[in-house]
């Protein structure tokens, strides 16, 4: 039995080609097919019918005029048409659910962000979400029949084929469908993915990405999770579990014997999270009756880090021990994956400076470090948008690679 190889099958190809043309085409502002060829060492043919292909077919490019004829017949100027396309991205978070509606240009035309009481009741956030991307649709005044897809990013271990979300240790879901009812819904393609390697996507699309295609992005929400992105493509593992930081072992402690959502002892997301951090204030309060959150009713992260900006020694403590584990915890990681830029995003990192300085230096003093060679640690300029536009991007790039969004 004779066995093609994908590389020499002519539809492969094709797509290469037709990826190659529209990229260039779509950053370009304009650009003429006889620029195309001279640029992608394509034939001049294969040049047009692609380029005619991106107009009729795909929708993806239009025609704005013609060149000046230089002798022979004027060039036909083309253009990338993302005005006429659009995705909508979901960040379905535990306290809150984000969504936008952006055309193929990335640009971001409606947004909404609707709370919730974090009840752990998927059909009732399910209800939420459809609420939400009807009020998207309506307000943009966009047809459904324009939209290419709905990309949604979610917390936990997600099987990136079928859309379930296997178990999330955070929503305390077990084998939920998130992606069946939306596409039964709305009879669009609907891509569903962990939230954190979602926001490393987002990165990659519109924040690092720009200089960098080799990074891990950290996220430090209510839990812990990473995405790596290498070669410019995000990294699964072997069944799309690649990025648990947050439910590893902490290094360099006595166990507490904490036992973490996920069911495990003592994961880093028992110490380092937004929901650790405030476990362990609330489990030592009583031991330092001192401290300014003794009269406090309730304890969160803000309230937390407010208090150790004003030199409360309690919470800077905690917030201390919690970015000495974290620090190591992404040393760990980057002297693995070897990694040009650590990324750190996530409600944590943004409400306590104290907290992300402490885990830049523990990062530094734990990671190889050669003259030659530094890892960048910076943190995600997308802030709250990271996850939204992550979503967007997990459709918006199936679009433009010509498959077929499932």
């Amino acid at each position: 039995m004779t066995v093609t190889h994908p590389k020499g099958n002519a539809e492969y190809i094709n797509r290469l080609n037709k990826i190659k043309v529209l990229n260039l085409i779509r950053e370009s502002d304009k650009i003429s097919r006889a620029e195309i060829v001279k640029t992608t060492g394509l034939s001049a043919p294969t040049v047009t019918r692609i380029v005619d292909s991106l107009i009729n077919v795909e929708k993806l490019a239009v025609q704005v005029g013609v060149g000046e004829s230089k002798g022979g017949r004027p060039p036909v100027i083309v253009k990338f048409n993302g005005a006429d396309g659009y995705v909508i991205g979901i960040d379905w978070g535990r306290t809150h659910i984000y969504g936008v509606l952006s055309n193929l240009n990335g640009e971001i035309l409606v947004k909404k962000d609707i709370a919730t009481d974090a009840a752990d009741d998927f059909d009732k956030d399910l209800a939420i979400v459809v609420t939400l991307v009807e009020t998207l649709i309506a307000k943009s005044g966009v047809s459904l029949d324009n939209i290419y897809g709905i990309g949604l990013a979610a917390s936990g271990f997600i099987n990136r084929h079928s859309g379930i979300v296997e178990y999330s240790p955070n929503f305390n879901w077990k084998n939920v469908d998130i992606k069946k009812p939306l596409v039964d819904r709305f009879k669009v393609p609907v891509i569903v993915d962990n939230v954190s390697r979602v926001m490393a996507q987002g990165e990659l699309l519109y924040g690092v990405g720009e200089n960098c295609k080799d990074f891990i992005f950290v996220n430090v929400g209510y839990g812990i999770g990473s995405g790596v992105i290498i070669n410019g493509q995000p990294f699964y593992g072997f069944d799309g579990l690649a990025g648990e930081i947050g439910h590893n072992r902490i290094i360099g402690s006595v166990a507490a014997g904490k036992v973490c959502n996920c069911g495990k002892l003592d994961c880093l997301e028992c110490y380092s999270s937004g929901r650790g951090i405030s476990a362990t204030a609330q489990e030592q309060i009583q031991f330092y009756s001192d401290s300014s959150l003794a009269k406090y009713d309730t304890i969160d992260t803000q309230i937390i880090a407010e208090e150790a900006a004003n030199d409360d020694s309690f919470c800077k403590e905690i917030m201390s021990q919690a970015a000495e584990y974290l620090g190591i915890a992404i040393a760990s990681m980057a002297n693995v994956f070897n990694p040009e830029a650590i990324v750190l995003g996530g409600k944590v990192m943004r409400k306590d400076g104290f907290y992300t300085e402490k885990v830049k230096r523990v990062f530094q003093r734990e990671t190889l470090q050669q003259s030659n060679r530094k890892i960048k640690i910076t943190e995600s300029v997308l802030k709250d948008e990271a996850a939204v536009l992550g979503a967007v991007s997990l459709v918006l790039q199936e679009v433009l690679n010509f498959r077929e969004p499932q």
